[in-house]
C-alpha cells in the first residue's frame, strides 16, 4: 500500500467520524431551536390571550364609567364580582357586597334619578374595588388590631366594614324608592280605570261577575 493511499485512509478515519458528530450536533441544535421557538410562540399566545381578556374587562369597566346611566353588567370578569369570590377578601366584607349586588339587581333603575343611578354605579364599579384594593394591601394583623380612628375606636377592618354597610344602606334606600315608584304607577292605573268606569256610568264594583 502506497503512502498516498495510507494517508487517504487515515484522513477518512479521522474526518468521517467528525462529520457525523458535527451533523448530529447540528441536528440537536436545530431541534433545540425549534423547541425554543415553539415555547416562545406558546408564551406569546398566552400573553396575548391574557392581554385580550384584560382589555375586555377594562373596556367593560370603562364603558360603565363613561356611561354611568346604564345598568351594570355583572359578568364573571367584572371587578366587583371577582372580589365577591376572592377568598382573600374577608367573609364579612363579601357578605355585605353580596347584599349590595342583590339590592342593585332588584332595583327598578328607571324609577330613580339619573344622579342617584350614576352615584350607585360609581360606588359599585369604582369605589368598592378601590376600597378592597387598599385594604388587601395592608398587613392583616395590622388591619384588624391597630386602632386608626381614636374617636370611634375603629381598626382598618372596622372602617372598611362601616363604609360597605353605608353603601348597602344607600342601595337599600334607592331600592325602596324604586319600588314605591312602581307602586305609584299601579295606583295611578287603578285611578285611571276608576275614572273610565265612572265616565261610562258604572262603578268598578258593578263590573264584577255575578
Amino acid at each position: 500500500m502506497s503512502f498516498f493511499t495510507l494517508l487517504i485512509l487515515l484522513s477518512l478515519i479521522v474526518i468521517v467520524p467528525i462529520f457525523f458528530v458535527m451533523k448530529e450536533k447540528s441536528k440537536h441544535t436545530q431541534i433545540a431551536s425549534i423547541q425554543r421557538h415553539q415555547e416562545y410562540l406558546a408564551s406569546a399566545n398566552l400573553v396575548a390571550t391574557q392581554s385580550k381578556a384584560d382589555m375586555t374587562v377594562n373596556n367593560e369597566v370603562n364603558h360603565e364609567r363613561a356611561n354611568g346611566l346604564s345598568m351594570i353588567n355583572f359578568s364573571a370578569r367584572h371587578p366587583f364580582i371577582k372580589l365577591l369570590y376572592d377568598e382573600q377578601v374577608p367573609k364579612a366584607f363579601r357578605s355585605v357586597m353580596d347584599d349590595i349586588g342583590q339590592q342593585y339587581e332588584s332595583t327598578h333603575h328607571e324609577e330613580i334619578t339619573e344622579s342617584q343611578l350614576f352615584t350607585l354605579n360609581k360606588l359599585i364599579t369604582t369605589r368598592v374595588p378601590e376600597l378592597m384594593g387598599d385594604y388587601l394591601s395592608l398587613d392583616q394583623h395590622y388591619a384588624k388590631t391597630v386602632i386608626i380612628d381614636t374617636d370611634k375606636q375603629n381598626t382598618s377592618y372596622d372602617m372598611v366594614l362601616d363604609q360597605l354597610n353605608s353603601i348597602l344602606d344607600f342601595s337599600q334606600k334607592l331600592n325602596i324608592q324604586s319600588q314605591s315608584g312602581v307602586v305609584d304607577k299601579l295606583l295611578a292605573s287603578r285611578r285611571y280605570l276608576d275614572d273610565v268606569y265612572k265616565e261610562s256610568g258604572m262603578a268598578a264594583d258593578n263590573l264584577k261577575l255575578k
